[in-house]
């Protein structure tokens, strides 16, 4: 199996394409360059870019060559029970999580309108910008892994301390076995989708990522006990094609190839941003509706955060819109290139980190509104 490449996924190559944190504006995201390397100013923490005032030679120390290879004792399986009203416990002292937690406070300070976020865009931001050095798996979980070479010592932050009982954002209610293997095939995604790549099969890559998303959130809600439950939606996933557009392009005959090729990008860029914000406002509309109670004039529970997955071939665009004011804007809290091997954890980690989020804000209200019996054979389906 491939090592896992420590650090970052800011190769020069594979760059992210937008700072997360950004609004999801026409404006912005014209700002996008798929091949351009990362820009000094952009600190990269297991693969998600913020910026920051720190200069390019204050980054994380890398792992000395006499710790590498090394393996730790796995630790057994073992079952915890959790106070189902707990959804993630505090870590914010733990190792090297608050001189990390110190850099990252810094760094959001400078993102416009972050301080307006809802606890669970904060929860996913800070986790994705954390990987690597906040535990997010349990280290019982590390049995299942034994193939994947996660034992290493420089990994051990990603698990929990043996015998640990406090919970991370990645965990399971009921089968921990199903609970393991889900996040394993979110493990594979990233060599499936460079095997493509590399031979040609660039038209199977999108669809493969749609798929195992939508995979693990079907176990996500298995797990929060919602296999017989038709559960409204607060997560979306969308296949963007090269060719999709809202408006028509001008025409080969009108400019020259170059140009013509420049303004196509813009035009598919332009469409993608218009048509991901008026999905999540569509779906927050309707959700206020949902929850508008006419008797008491006010909303029967607060409006949830919404989430969107932008699949582009290889990149995932992870977007958040705060469902409780009409006036909230769609925010980027996350980009993720599959197409590194190297990164097949902190790429499965992105993935799974709102999804288990998601799973929890859905557990944990269980508004009868919002989920209702489903009929026989029926499904969900976070698209569309």
């Amino acid at each position: 199996m491939y090592p896992v490449t420590p650090e970052s996924s800011a190769r020069g190559e594979e760059a992210i394409f937008l700072s997360p944190g950004d609004p999801l504006t026409i404006a912005n995201v014209k700002r996008l360059s798929l091949e351009t390397p990362c820009s000094d100013d952009v600190q990269m923490r297991g693969g998600l870019g913020l910026r920051t005032t720190r200069s390019s030679g204050s980054t994380r120390s890398k792992t000395t060559t006499k710790s590498k290879g090394r393996k730790k004792p796995i630790p057994e399986p073992r079952k915890i029970i959790y106070d189902d009203f707990i959804r993630i416990d505090d870590w914010d002292h733990y190792g090297k999580v608050p001189k990390l937690l110190k850099e990252y406070e810094e760094a959001m300070a400078s993102i416009e309108g972050s301080k307006t976020w809802t606890n669970d865009q904060k929860l996913v931001h800070k986790l994705s910008f954390m990987r690597g050095h906040h535990p997010m798996i349990p280290s019982w979980w590390r049995l299942y892994y034994k193939m994947w070479g996660i034992t290493l010592e420089e990994l051990d932050d990603v698990f929990t301390p043996i015998d640990e009982p406090r919970r991370v954002v990645i965990h399971a209610y009921g089968n921990e076995l199903a609970g393991g293997k889900a996040l394993e095939s979110l493990f594979y995604l990233s060599q499936y989708v460079k095997d493509s790549e590399q031979i040609g099969e660039d038209a199977k890559i999108a669809p493969m990522i749609v798929k195992a998303i939508k995979g693990y959130y079907k176990w996500a809600l298995i797990d929060a006990g919602l296999r017989n439950f038709k559960v409204k939606r607060t997560m979306i996933v969308v296949d963007y094609k090269h060719d999709f557009h809202e408006t028509p392009s001008v025409s080969d005959d009108e400019m020259d190839l170059d140009l013509t090729n420049d303004r196509r990008g813009e035009d598919f860029i332009d469409a993608v941003s218009r048509d991901l914000e008026r999905r999540l406002v569509a779906l927050a509309d309707s959700w206020r509706t949902l929850l508008w109670d006419k008797r008491t004039k006010s909303y029967a529970m607060r409006p949830p955060t919404l989430y969107a997955f932008a699949v582009i071939q290889h990149i995932v665009m992870l977007v958040s819109l705060d469902a409780a004011d009409e006036n909230n804007a769609v925010i980027i809290l996350n980009q993720i290139r599959l197409n590194d091997r190297g990164q097949w954890l902190w790429n499965a980690l992105s993935l799974a980190i709102p999804i288990s989020i998601i799973r929890d804000a859905i557990h944990h209200t269980r508004n009868p509104r919002a989920i209702v019996p489903r009929d026989i054979d029926e499904e969900d389906d976070p698209d569309e």
